[in-house]
């Protein structure tokens, strides 16, 4: 028999929601090779003792991913070679992720919890990850909801996403407006769309500009118009244009930096800290503390970041840089004048 067929492409949330199971299940952790060997989306490409760079590549976006759900991914080094990353064990603390012993669950609520996570929105969850969930509860892991913490949504809810997927699968031309903080008016694009890729808890398209000819990562949320997808088929060749464009994608949180003060206990800090840069007195080894914590982390977009830190009111302060505080400020700002009673300058 001459070559076999190459693996098929397994969708990004049934691989990050196999790699979440794996580290829930794993007390002790697991070796990035036992990981890349064992977890579905992985295995299929992994060859024992070759070093497939484009598949670490792939499982440390899975890893930023998980982390930028809210759910920590712990590093424990091996005591008889500190620092040599492939002896690294990965593993998600059970005690982390667990909800205040007062919260309880009816039967009927553990009903609908377990109902939704097999629906996983709306059938997306294939039935490898069902399998690896059934697998994992035969073997006595113990996967009740007061364990898991919040679910992570890996639906894709921009109104975007349905069009540029089927045209990424089909292999077509689109067109949409495009709509960029620094402008008043969107302007007009003519793509090749290779990925849908997320990052800061934010869709990404990169793309090919077939006018610009160069590739383009574009924010699904700034799309202003109907995504329309034509007859036109684009160069696979093309496809050779994600992974430099990723890398770059995935190099600016370590130019454009942040910091930010957030309230002890709330959801800003829930879903910036593990976004943040490592300190143990922030990972719950320091000492205990109610005052607000600093978070210095990296950013893909200050524009977008501003948006995210309005959103959370007064749990987020943007220390720095200033054109994050004065964006924030500004975003703030035009909030309160939308929420002004209309003619309140007239009375005394």
């Amino acid at each position: 028999m001459t070559g076999s067929s190459a693996p098929k492409r397994v969708p990004s949330e049934e691989r990050v929601f196999s790699l979440v199971l794996a580290l829930v299940a794993s007390p002790q952790g697991l070796t990035k090779s036992e990981l890349l060997s064992s977890v579905y989306g992985y295995s299929q490409r992994y060859d024992r003792g070759v070093i497939d760079s484009s598949l670490e590549r792939q499982f440390e976006r899975d890893k930023a991913q998980v982390r930028e759900l809210g759910i920590p991914v712990e590093t424990i080094d091996s005591p008889l070679e500190p620092g040599n990353n492939q002896l690294t064990r990965y593993r998600i603390s059970k005690e982390r992720l667990q909800l205040p012993e007062d919260v309880r669950f009816s039967a009927d609520e553990l009903m609908l919890l377990k109902m939704a996570s097999l629906a996983w929105s709306d059938g997306s969850l294939g039935a490898e990850s069902r399998w690896a969930s059934m697998k994992l509860t035969s073997l006595g892991v113990n996967l009740d909801v007061r364990n898991l913490g919040i679910a992570p949504r890996l639906s894709i809810l921009e109104p975007a996403a349905p069009a540029l997927q089927l045209a990424i699968n089909e292999g077509r031309v689109v067109r949409f407006d495009y709509r960029l903080p620094s402008r008043p008016s969107a302007l007009s694009r003519h793509v090749a769309p290779l990925r849908l890729h997320r990052a800061e808890g934010r869709w990404h398209l990169i793309a090919y500009d077939l006018e610009r000819e160069s590739s383009r990562v574009f924010l699904l949320s700034r799309i202003a118009s109907e995504v329309v997808v034509t007859q036109d088929p684009f160069d696979p060749a093309l496809r050779a244009h994600i992974e430099p464009a990723l890398a770059e994608l995935l190099r600016l949180p370590y130019e454009q930096r942040a910091v930010v003060l957030v309230r002890k206990g709330s959801a800003a800090e829930a879903r910036l800290e593990p976004r943040g840069d490592a300190d143990p007195a922030r990972l719950g080894h320091g000492p205990a503390t109610d005052d607000p914590r600093e978070i210095e982390l990296g950013t893909l977009d200050y524009s977008a970041f501003a948006d995210e830190l309005a959103g959370y009111g007064d749990e987020a302060i943007a220390l720095g840089p200033a054109q994050l505080r004065e964006s924030v400020t500004a975003k703030l700002e035009a909030i309160r004048s939308q929420h002004e009673p209309r003619g309140s300058a007239n009375h005394v």
